[in-house]
């Protein structure tokens, strides 16, 4: 396994590069280019319940969005970068920070992989990247994940990545005329394993088709 560094650098854009790519992965900030990617991302009807949306955005406010986009998650109050294969180039899916807390130090989580890319570890090394970044760089302390009920494949990534249940909004999200409960997971950024560590892990999850 080769050796990966956990210490930032003094130069920022350096520093976050040693956290955000990792073993063929890579989570990059977003460029204009990768409006027709982040579309198709949005246009999944799967998320559209727990993201509260009626429809899709177009494709020209996804172009706007990505041109303009802000990459100071404290200004900004989020953080979103693409997952992207360094070995093909192909976008893998997108991994998200917002609600971002500079007094709090906290943050919510999500990650979204593209279906044909699934089943792959790639969701759960996305997360161990995101953790690695959020507490060495962006000095937070706790991640939190919103999670609808029928989402069988997050239940297991979050429990997994060692995040535990810390509460139900019971038929919280309406689809249909069925009522649906929202959970939210938690975990503290100071008691894990270390940036080394958890690519350890992530790996073996990967080697395992998780």
């Amino acid at each position: 396994m080769e050796s990966i560094s956990t210490t930032p650098t003094h130069d920022s854009a350096k520093g976050a590069a040693k956290y955000l790519e990792c073993h063929g992965l890579r989570l990059r900030p977003v460029e204009p280019t990768d409006a027709d990617a982040m579309w198709q991302v949005e246009s999944d009807s799967s998320q559209w319940v727990q993201n509260s949306m009626a429809a899709p955005f177009s494709r020209s406010s996804i172009a706007q969005y990505a041109a303009s986009y802000d990459a100071d998650p404290f200004a900004a109050g989020q953080l979103r970068l693409m997952v992207e294969d360094t070995r093909t180039g192909a976008i893998a899916g997108i991994a998200d920070l917002y609600e971002i807390s500079a007094q709090h130090r906290n943050a919510m989580v999500g990650i979204y992989i593209r279906p044909e890319m699934r089943r792959r570890g790639l969701a759960l090394q996305s997360l161990a990247l995101l953790e690695a970044y959020a507490r060495d760089l962006l000095n937070l302390r706790v991640l939190g994940a919103r999670i609808m009920e029928g989402n069988d494949a997050s239940h297991p990534l979050f429990a997994k990545a060692g995040y535990t249940l810390a509460g139900e909004l019971p038929a919280w999200l309406q689809s249909g005329s069925r009522e649906l409960s929202l959970y939210l997971y938690t975990r503290r950024l100071e008691q894990p394993i270390g940036f080394q560590a958890g690519v350890r892990q992530t790996l073996r999850h990967s080697a395992d088709g998780k």
